[in-house]
């Protein structure tokens, strides 16, 4: 919006901050069932006009004027399209024009979601959008896309059950099973089998189908970029990232990702001037962008968190109650070792968050606070509702990892640590090098509090130099870690992560 015909600007200027040698732009008018389009070719270099035209159409012919512009400008570029492109150019996405504005709204939503941070509501509101949309096209091949997306999202940060993931899945086959050659379905398929099966190498192969037809695709590049990193492939994900913000220089989540993958590595510095790159482009969030690079650069790299205190005063009221304001503050809070402001904050995040993290965080507290387990029942009630769950997805390392902490907190040391090692044996640094490291870091943590300290210091020893793993601000100021600190091994590895003039 920043770049319409309204507002000053510099077309030249606006060129080299896309990448890109020649802009199209135009007007889209719509009056009743009538629509008019103005359209205008430039080759921003010269500032010259290439090619020019209007449409005054019905309504019903949109998808007939996207053909005939896509085409036409492909020929004043004199780039030459192959019978697939042609063929996909020419093919309606739908004939349904409210099943199609169902499946732009819920494309917008999607893109806030990841713009921003992720919101339940806003995914919940997308996949009824997209359910109302195949309803009504149930041949609607790029809302099924869409909507195993969608579900994907869900299932990974929200609702981890089979029942979340078979809907992701229902939606990829039957995307298959109506387009089998669309590289828009095998992106799909790759994204499902990244999300919900953890499946890199056969995400792999239908990314590469993808990206035969997708080959300048941000997004695609993207994916494999978060493949890379699962499987440790590091610098390879960072010329991913690097790549795909050359093709899309406004695209705010790969920027956002690249910033993250130099926190996870180290290179602190990188990440500080992608996140200032990151404020540029989203000026509405420089607030809340400020904040992550105090606390991921800043704090963590120095042990020191003034900066991050700073940002999170300098938010306004309205944002008191955000969740990632909280989290920050329930950081302070364990710093202080003021244990009274911590309980409150998790109260409020109780009402925000995903119970299962702020469970985890009333058991560490516990700890922290030395409470006696039958003080409380709220502890031997949560153990079991894990225990439960479970039992339905035996295959979940996070949710063993909450379990050996409540076990610790119970005082049954023997399952504590045979939970906690089950945990890493399920999903080792190995196997999943974004994931893997906190699983490791939470056995550490029961090595800690059962008093197995050789073997907390044995699995610390690697983590202080894994990407992802233990940093010198956590390690410095956590309380998580008391039971280690009088040891002359904890001033060690103090030491080996302390950052260097």
């Amino acid at each position: 919006m920043q770049y319409r015909a309204d507002n000053k600007r510099d077309l030249r200027q606006i060129a080299a901050a896309l990448g890109v040698t020649h802009v199209l732009e135009g007007t889209i008018r719509r009056d009743g069932n009538r629509i008019r389009v103005n359209i205008e070719l430039i080759d921003a270099r010269s500032d010259s006009t290439m090619w020019a035209e209007s449409y005054d159409r019905n309504l019903a012919d949109i998808f007939a004027i996207q053909s005939g512009v896509a085409q036409t400008v492909a020929g004043k570029l004199t780039a030459k399209l192959s019978p697939e492109e042609k063929e996909r150019i020419e093919a309606q996405p739908t004939d349904n024009l409210e099943a199609y504005d169902l499946y732009l709204q819920a494309k917008e939503l999607l893109l806030l979601t990841r713009v921003s941070r992720f919101d339940r509501k806003l995914l919940s509101d997308a996949i009824g959008f997209l359910d109302q949309a195949v309803r009504i096209d149930p041949k609607f091949t790029l809302a099924y896309c869409a909507s195993a997306n969608a579900n994907d999202l869900m299932y990974y940060w929200y609702d981890t059950t089979s029942d979340r993931s078979a809907l992701a899945e229902e939606a990829v086959n039957k995307a298959l099973g109506l387009q089998p050659d669309l590289p828009e379905v095998h992106l799909a398929y790759a994204v499902h089998l990244y999300s919900a099966h953890r499946n890199y190498e056969r995400a792999r192969v239908q990314l590469a189908i993808a990206r035969r037809g997708l080959s300048n695709n941000a997004e695609a590049i993207m994916l494999e970029a978060y493949i890379d990193r699962r499987q440790g492939n590091w610098q390879k994900a960072i010329q991913e990232l690097n790549a795909a913000i050359m093709l899309d220089p406004r695209n705010s989540v790969a920027t956002t990702e690249l910033a993250h993958t130099y926190y996870d590595t180290r290179e602190f510095r990188e990440a500080g001037q992608v996140f200032d790159r990151l404020i540029d482009l989203l000026p509405s969030e420089q607030l809340r962008i400020k904040v992550q690079k105090a606390d991921m650069v800043t704090f963590t790299e120095t042990g020191v968190d003034t900066a991050m205190r700073a940002a999170i005063a300098a938010l306004p009221a309205s944002m008191a109650n955000d969740s990632d304001v909280l989290w920050h503050r329930l950081t302070f809070a364990y710093h202080d070792r003021d244990w009274h402001k911590a309980e409150e904050l998790l109260d409020r995040l109780k009402d925000v968050e995903d119970d299962d993290v702020v469970g985890y965080h009333f058991i560490l507290l516990a700890l922290l606070r030395g409470e006696k387990p039958s003080a409380n029942p709220y502890f031997a009630e949560k153990r079991e509702q894990w225990n439960q769950k479970l039992q339905k997805s035996p295959g979940n390392a996070e949710l063993l990892s909450h379990l050996a902490m409540a076990d610790v907190f119970l005082n049954n040391k023997e399952a504590a640590l045979a939970e906690a090692k089950r945990a890493v044996q399920i999903l080792p640094t190995s196997k999943d090098a974004m994931d893997g490291p906190g699983i490791a870091i939470n056995l550490a943590i029961v090595y800690a509090w059962t008093q197995e300290i050789d073997m907390a210091f044995e699995t610390l020893a690697p983590l202080v130099k894994t990407p992802r793993g233990i940093y010198y601000g956590d390690l410095k100021l956590d309380p998580i870690w008391e039971p280690l600190r009088k040891d002359p091994r904890f001033d060690k590895l103090l030491a080996e992560l302390a950052p260097r003039d």
